[in-house]
């Protein structure tokens, strides 16, 4: 029953404040700015909570807006239906320092591995209202908690507008970085059996000596039952074993690295079964082969001749049959043609850019230095390469078989 009780993570709201502050070399000025917030899954969070953002520029009527979906899978829709208004209020102009937007109302709320879009806008008029810059990086801001990518600038007065000041071209402009702060708290998990994974390598061992220990009965831990052990590890913090996020990152890295080897191992022993299945195969075809040569020669001649009466004969109607199948296509393709632009023309309205209704996509993949992403991206491609081998086997295979 003790282990019924015990906490799956911390009692109190907040247990680390972090700030998150981005470059500012004020490239840019204009209506809003949209990127997406990644939370890391490296450290035993349980959640993140942002309760605040800092912007700078003539500010105005601000709201701040997040996506609604749980699961983004690379892809941001730039539709209002997507996205829920988390904060609305009017600032004076902050051109120098920041000005705080309070969003502990309504906070953002982010689970490890999570990505969600932020996006804020002002309606004010002119192209003043708020400050960000070009990408110069694939990451704008990459801590121990959250990663901050590249968005998109816009350049619209109206919320979510597909058009922009001026009345033609797109409203959204791709490669653009937040410019501000971010405030976040963390939330850690507790330890639990389930959990031990998602703790340092220190804290493991730990946890591994105490229950050695309590196994042996010249030992004084001996005296306390499972629950007991379970209830001190529970309240002790990730961290107070010296474990560190750079030392779990590395660790997480090992084992994803053996998983990669473990994947190619075994896509190795298919292609070695694959290919001694292939093998017998082609000795059981070549003799079948040798065994009816014989026979087929002879039906080939008779079908030869049956082909060539029945083709003077019908030849004719053959052909004008061709000829119409030809023009019912025409017909077809023509009248496609003709209901998808219909189609377009609904869709868009006069002065909205096609690229202003496209989503926006992003890669959040958790990679440090240019090294590891060329040999994770040499092992990926000589994985994608053993699968196309084997499925080209197989299709061949299938097509002797067939022949």
């Amino acid at each position: 029953m003790a282990a019924l009780t015990r906490a799956t993570k911390a009692n109190y709201t907040i247990h680390d404040h972090i700030q998150a502050e981005t470059t500012d070399r004020e490239d840019h000025t204009f209506c809003g700015i949209m990127f997406p917030v990644k939370c890391k899954d490296i450290l035993p969070l349980d959640h993140l909570v942002i309760n605040s953002v800092a912007i700078r520029g003539a500010l105005g009527p601000l709201t701040v807006w997040v996506t609604k979906s749980e699961d983004l899978n690379g892809e941001i829709q730039l539709s209002k239906k997507h996205w829920i208004k988390i904060y609305q209020k009017e600032h004076q102009p902050s051109f120098v320092g920041y000005e705080t937007l309070d969003l502990s109302a309504k906070p953002i709320i982010l689970k490890p591995g999570q990505v969600k879009g932020i996006y804020i806008h002002s309606t004010r008029r002119g192209d003043e209202a708020i400050v960000y810059d070009n990408k110069a990086k694939q990451k704008t801001v990459d801590d121990s908690f959250i990663t901050i990518l590249p968005g998109r600038a816009h350049v619209s007065e109206k919320v979510f507008g597909s058009i922009p000041i001026w009345g033609w071209g797109s409203a959204w402009r791709d490669n653009r970085e937040f410019v501000g702060q971010l405030k976040y708290g963390a939330v850690y998990k507790l330890w639990n059996p389930q959990e031990n994974m998602s703790f340092g390598g220190s804290f493991r061992t730990a946890a591994r000596i105490l229950f050695m220990c309590q196994r042996r009965s010249e030992s004084p831990f001996s005296k306390l039952p499972d629950d007991c052990l379970f209830f001190i590890l529970n309240m002790m913090r990730w961290d107070w074993l010296n474990d560190t996020s750079v030392e779990m990152k590395r660790e997480q890295k090992q084992r994803r690295r053996l998983r990669r080897q473990q994947m190619i191992q075994e896509a190795d022993a298919i292609m070695d079964e694959q290919n001694n299945h292939a093998d017998a195969n082609e000795e059981v075809a070549a003799a079948d082969d040798e065994v009816q040569v014989d026979d087929e020669v002879g039906a080939e001649a008779e079908e030869d001749e049956e082909d060539l009466d029945f083709m003077d004969e019908g030849s004719s109607d053959d052909s004008e049959d061709a000829d119409t199948s030809d023009n019912d296509d025409d017909d077809d393709d023509d009248d496609d043609e003709e209901e998808s632009s219909e189609e377009e023309e609904e869709e868009y309205a006069w002065g909205d850019h096609v690229g202003s209704r496209s989503a926006f996509h992003y890669n959040a993949d958790d990679t440090s230095s240019d090294s590891e992403n060329s040999e994770s991206d040499v092992e990926r491609d000589e994985r994608y390469r053993r699968v196309a081998i084997m499925r080209a086997r197989r299709n061949i295979l299938s097509f002797l078989r067939s022949h």
